[in-house]
């Protein structure tokens, strides 16, 4: 064969040439100057970070003529042969294909027979989590208690897999991602070395496309060499190797700010006929969203992050419009389908649902999709209204899942007289929860000035029946803990209610029943109100007065009773008529 691939040629030799590894190379190194060496070892890690190649460098280490030596010469016998994989002392074995227990017994019968022409007998099993319980447990004598000249190297991508008798007799190396940097620089020099010509974001794209692995990205670079006579650009990378084209995820983010599925679906559509894989889309996707919700949690996200200036810069300004909870959102959505992905006979149906939910999360049946869908009530109820013919959207800087701001109430004076503030409601056509108040009576909590909501505890009080009617149709437990709680003030926008029982204050305080009540306040009461709980009775002096078309026209026994059924439920029906 006339050529030799990338990762095959540039191998590396000695513990030097092994790159992003330093903390193991120099353990080892030092471990064999100082005759410290052990009998059995497992390496562990992603996949082409240089674990197999580790582990032929330490049989050189320990047979070359010159060792045992951490600095093999690569020019003796036992040196050359084992770098041509023709030693007779190293034994590689793939416990993919030779995993049972026959295999074994074979091992633990040759292992007895010294080395044919160095020191050593150094076995690599690779793919070691392969191997049955069987096949483990009958290996557990001789990798505990090897012959003198024996050395067993594990190699394994998922070492949980490997029980704890095996991991437990080995001297574990775990190998790291190799960073995108080192990765460049790597391939830099293997395409000067070989005549190649490529740009350095050519380079950086197959960095990124080979998540940590070198000898993933020796192999892009290979193909790309063979397909490009020339120089390879940026847009040969995307060609051959299928990859998402950062513009294409930056896109999709901007239309799920602004809430276009329909431009979602145009980038979808666009992207399939050029001929990627849904799987694909839906990973880089993932990885995009992900970078997002990094940047908006970590203040220097450069270590975490690894991109380019350029990028990253983009990635601030559109993570500025999002909340962690809504990104979050967004990537569940996306895992979930990639992973259904996988088994669907029509995966871009799977893209098309998950884009159309990113763009509209009540769309979303999940936990997740029912929080958006409380905040998008929580927005609409707090954005003011809209002229007529307006689309009503929250402000362009707002980030998603975020309440917008309220302004003021346009008419409202900073400080005004008793005689000189409006009435707090007017009257309601069929209401008869809405009491007219007179101009000249103070309002609790008010302090001569009007809250921040427009709303003042009087007109609270007068449509609290309401309330109690609207929460006892939505939820009976929650009108339950109302029945013995009553406004007491409204300080700025929140309304302070006192709730008698503690296991009712606790029950009120729990997420999803406090957005319920307040929900339907501010439906009730017109105007945005969050709830603000205390523990107490109400104050006599805020008792509410009675209307009078509740109280009667002598303000007799029977009109209190008619205004506490108004006001609390019937308990009686309540017991006859349980649901």
């Amino acid at each position: 064969m006339s050529h030799v691939s990338f990762y095959r040629k540039w191998r590396p030799q000695t513990f030097e040439d092994v790159i992003g590894q330093e903390r193991v190379t120099r353990t080892l190194q030092n471990a064999i100057a100082a005759r410290r060496f052990v009998h059995a070892y497992m390496f562990c890690g992603h996949r082409g970070t240089g674990k197999t190649t580790t582990a032929r460098i330490l049989a050189k280490a320990l047979n070359c003529e010159r060792g045992p030596t951490p600095t093999p010469d690569n020019t003796c016998t036992a040196c050359r042969a084992i770098a041509d994989g023709v030693s007779l002392d190293v034994i590689e074995i793939d416990a993919a294909s030779n995993r049972g227990i026959d295999e074994i017994r074979d091992l633990r019968e040759k292992v007895k027979l010294v080395p044919v022409e160095g020191r050593y007998k150094v076995y690599i099993i690779d793919e070691a989590h392969m191997l049955t319980m069987e096949a483990a447990n009958a290996l557990l004598k001789t990798l505990e208690e090897p012959p003198a000249h024996a050395v067993f190297v594990l190699v394994t991508t998922e070492p949980h897999r490997l029980p704890s008798t095996i991991t437990s007799r080995t001297q574990r190396f775990d190998f790291k991602r190799i960073p995108q940097a080192a990765i460049v620089d790597r391939l830099r020099t293997m395409a000067g070395s070989e005549g190649v010509v490529i740009d350095d974001a050519a380079l950086h794209l197959i960095a990124r496309a080979a998540d940590g692995a070198l000898r993933d990205a020796e192999g892009m670079l290979d193909q790309l060499s063979a397909f490009c006579q020339g120089r390879i650009a940026r847009a040969d990378v995307l060609a051959v190797l299928g990859l998402i084209e950062e513009e294409v995820a930056q896109q999709v983010a901007d239309a799920v700010i602004a809430q276009d599925a329909a431009a979602c679906l145009e980038i979808a559509n666009r992207v399939i006929v050029e001929g990627r894989d849904v799987r694909q889309i839906l990973r880089s996707l993932t990885e995009h969203f992900r970078d997002l919700l990094v940047i908006s949690v970590v203040q220097d996200p450069r270590d975490i992050v690894e991109t380019s200036e350029g990028r990253l810069k983009v990635l601030r300004a559109q993570s500025a419009r999002f909340t962690p909870g809504a990104l979050l959102q967004k990537i569940r959505v996306l895992t979930t389908a990639e992973a259904d992905a996988r088994f669907a006979t029509q995966p871009r149906v799977v893209l098309e649902m998950a884009l159309l939910k990113l763009c509209r999360p009540e769309m979303d049946p999940s936990v997740e999709g029912l929080a958006a869908r409380v905040e998008a009530l929580e927005r609409q109820a707090v954005r003011p209204q809209a002229p007529s013919g307006l689309d009503a959207h929250p402000p362009a800087g707002a980030p998603e899942g975020a309440p917008a701001e309220t302004p003021p109430p346009s008419g409202r004076a900073s400080r005004r007289g008793p005689r000189d503030r409006p009435s707090q409601a007017a009257p309601e056509a069929g209401g008869t929860d809405a009491a007219v108040l007179p101009e000249a009576a103070p309002r609790s909590g008010d302090q001569g000035e009007a809250p921040a909501s427009g709303i003042g505890i009087d007109l609270v009080r007068a449509r609290w029946g309401r309330l109690m009617d609207e929460v006892k149709q939505r939820s009976r437990p929650i009108h339950a803990f109302l029945l013995e709680s009553a406004p007491r003030a409204v300080e700025g926008t929140s309304l302070v209610l006192a709730v008698r029982h503690k296991f009712h204050l606790e029950s009120l305080h729990e997420i999803k029943n406090r957005r319920l009540v307040e929900e339907l306040l501010t439906a009730v009461m017109g105007a945005p109100l969050r709830l603000g709980l205390v523990l107490g009775e109400e104050d006599s002096a805020l008792a509410p007065p009675a209307p009078p078309e509740a109280a009667g026209a002598s303000g007799g026994p029977d009109g209190l009773v008619e205004e506490a059924v108004r006001r609390f439920g019937n308990p009686v029906q309540e017991i006859r008529h349980p649901e």
